[in-house]
């Protein structure tokens, strides 16, 4: 019974990765910090050949014991013309421990997994919830095109 569980939960896992390991990179924008957190705007080319697309923040942790258990909140706005085409909060954690004080060396996160409907720039937005309580070194955002879609949760 708990083999059977284990397989469950890690066949969880990799589905709720596809964002970030399925379909094919199109693009990697590094990403400007702003003073207040959050980052600056990126344009991103985006057409309904890519379907389904995701969006995923990268970033590298640095050691620093003093933000252990600590996390940055943000919200990822992704417009077209002004008109809002997606939208999310998500939260960056320091993954640093007593029993691991180095922690992992980076993260990945899919953002956004959504399908655009129009060939259009769009605008992808990255701003803080709170103050910034974890330093994050060389931010960046993947695009990845035709994806495989995450089982409905």
């Amino acid at each position: 019974m708990l083999k059977r569980l284990f397989w469950i939960a890690a066949w969880v896992m990799l589905c709720s990765c596809d964002g970030l390991f399925s379909g094919d990179q199109v693009v990697r924008f590094p990403l400007d910090a702003r003073p207040q957190g959050g980052y600056a705007p990126i344009k991103l080319a985006l057409g309904p050949e890519m379907n389904p697309i995701a969006l995923n923040f990268t970033a590298e942790y640095t050691v620093d014991p003093s933000e252990s258990g600590k996390w940055n909140s943000y919200s990822a706005i992704l417009t077209r013309n002004g008109q809002v085409v997606g939208a999310t909060t998500f939260n960056i954690n320091n993954s640093t421990t007593p029993d691991a004080p180095v922690g992992a060396p980076g993260v990945a996160y899919t953002m956004m997994v959504l399908n655009v409907g129009t060939v259009a720039d769009y605008e992808l937005a990255i701003g803080p919830n709170a103050p910034p309580r974890i330093t994050l070194k060389k931010p960046a955002v993947e695009v990845r095109r035709n994806i495989n879609r995450p089982p409905a949760q």
